[in-house]
């Protein structure tokens, strides 16, 4: 086992979120030129309860059947353990679904302040088909079967984006049109997913699985709701205080945050299978730490670059009445940034099973989060519920860190971070602050990017992976030509 695997695995994963992330960045200028940035906001707000309620539904049981799935002792048991789940999921799902549609008028006029019950009954389906759409591909994570992985998952967003060409671009129908794409796209994944596990894993259904994954899962619905009310909040203070169209500015802002979540979901989808596969080995937590410095001083880089060319690429891909949303940029790109890095860290807390303090973690940062968005969402709109994300996610990030540390303590090398950190923000900062014209980011943004790739390199030349990388060149390079 190597970090070599986990590299490959995590390009591999990251195929599909590049593609998605990509698709969607080009779509951009056909969206905003159709949809207005208060049909940006709708959907952004539906989004949210898309969010909730797989977090509830979930109950945890994707983290229950990873931790069972690899323990040696229960390796006879797998198929048992994932059709037990698979009920659940299902059972749910259905749950969820029916309190969404009976509730439909009431959550469309808390949220929107009107009725829009026919958009948050077809989020309500899209809720009830993305539960399995996650079964699915975490299942694969389990089997390692990274290529399949890609393969379904890269088809579902091509099939995503088609159908919204067709009702947005085509028909014309607004937020109706992106959400029966939605629905669609994860409708079908639904239904493979029953073929796929069924076929694999025949039909044994056993109660006591259930209980055991439901006891093991429960205490993260806690967690989950309280990620939601991190993650999403802030939406709700940007239309309390200002209006849809604010956040559908914000949304298009957290588009671009979001292709830092390409790397960091990459190596998130790899990373949970593989962390849990090589605790039995000698040298875990020498490979913990490597993982975590390289994710932070390339992330670093990723945000930074981001950052400073923000308004540009908003200027590409976007309309003018969107080119507000570059105030907010680096702020979520560090959120989200942080929030895949608590992936990294929390790995103490999952093999020592003491899944407990995620729970008051998650719940202090969601209320610190409500109390900031309290205090500057008023004075200072959509940047303000920026910054309260990202410090919220620096708070769920440091206090996981610290419990962690405690249990099952690794040597992280925090020096060689923060060697590269603190000049990247001072750079952000200067060039925002003073509104830094285009051509003098461009030559400080290639200063810092040389001098990364010079520190990275120095720090890591003389690993046993970048000699072996070494080593493959050089046979490559003399080898006689034939």
């Amino acid at each position: 086992m190597s970090l070599k695997r986990l590299a490959k695995e995590s390009f591999v994963y990251g195929l599909s979120g590049y593609l998605s992330k990509s698709i969607s960045i080009f779509l951009l200028p056909l969206y905003t030129a159709v949809l207005t940035t208060e049909d940006y906001g709708i959907l952004d707000l539906l989004s949210t309860i898309v969010v909730v309620s797989s977090f509830l539904i979930i109950s945890g049981t994707d983290t229950a059947v990873g931790y069972y799935y690899f323990r040696k002792e229960y390796a006879g048991d797998r198929p048992v353990i994932i059709i037990s789940s698979l009920y659940a999921r299902l059972l749910f799902s259905l749950a969820g679904f029916l309190i969404i549609a009976f509730g439909a008028p009431y959550i469309s006029h808390l949220i929107f302040g009107k009725d829009l019950s026919l958009f948050v009954v077809i989020t309500g389906f899209s809720i009830v088909f993305q539960s399995l759409h996650s079964f699915l591909f975490n299942l694969l994570r389990f089997e390692f079967r990274v290529w399949l992985y890609t393969i379904l998952s890269s088809a579902s967003v091509l099939i995503n984006i088609l159908l919204t060409i067709y009702y947005v671009l085509i028909l014309h129908q607004g937020v109706y049109g992106a959400l029966m794409a939605q629905a669609i796209s994860y409708g079908l994944i639904f239904v493979f997913t029953l073929l796929y596990v069924f076929k694999r894993y025949g039909h044994k259904y056993s109660h006591l699985w259930v209980k055991k994954i439901l006891s093991y899962g429960f205490p993260l619905i806690g967690t989950g709701v309280a990620v939601w009310v991190l993650n999403s909040t802030d939406r709700y203070f940007i239309a309390h205080y200002n209006d849809l169209s604010a956040v559908g500015i914000y949304a298009v802002g957290a588009k671009l945050g979001a292709i830092v979540g390409i790397f960091g979901g990459a190596l998130q989808m790899a990373w949970g299978p593989y962390s849990m596969d090589i605790q039995y080995e000698e040298n875990a937590k020498e490979i913990y730490s490597k993982v975590y410095q390289l994710y932070f001083l390339l992330n670093i880089v990723l945000v930074f670059a981001i950052s400073m060319f923000s308004i540009d690429i908003l200027k590409v891909f976007t309309q003018p009445n969107f080119y507000a949303a570059r105030a907010v940029v680096p702020f979520l790109c560090t959120s989200v940034f942080l929030s895949s890095a608590f992936f990294i860290v929390v790995i103490g807390i999952n093999i020592t099973k003491k899944l407990q303090h995620t729970i008051w973690i998650t719940v202090i940062s969601a209320a610190v989060n409500i109390g900031m968005n309290f205090l500057l969402t008023p004075y200072f709109g959509p940047v303000g519920a920026a910054f309260c994300i990202m410090f919220a996610n620096f708070l769920i990030f440091l206090l996981t860190y610290l419990i962690a540390q405690k249990y099952y303590p690794v040597d992280y090398k925090h020096k060689k971070i923060l060697a590269l950190l603190i000049p990247a923000a001072v750079i952000m900062f200067i060039a925002y602050y003073f509104n830094m014209t285009l051509y003098p980011r461009i030559i400080v943004s290639a200063i810092f990017f040389a001098g990364s790739a010079y520190y990275i390199y120095a720090s890591y030349k003389d690993s046993r992976e970048f000699k072996s990388l070494l080593d493959k060149i050089r046979t490559v390079k003399h080898k006689d030509p034939e």
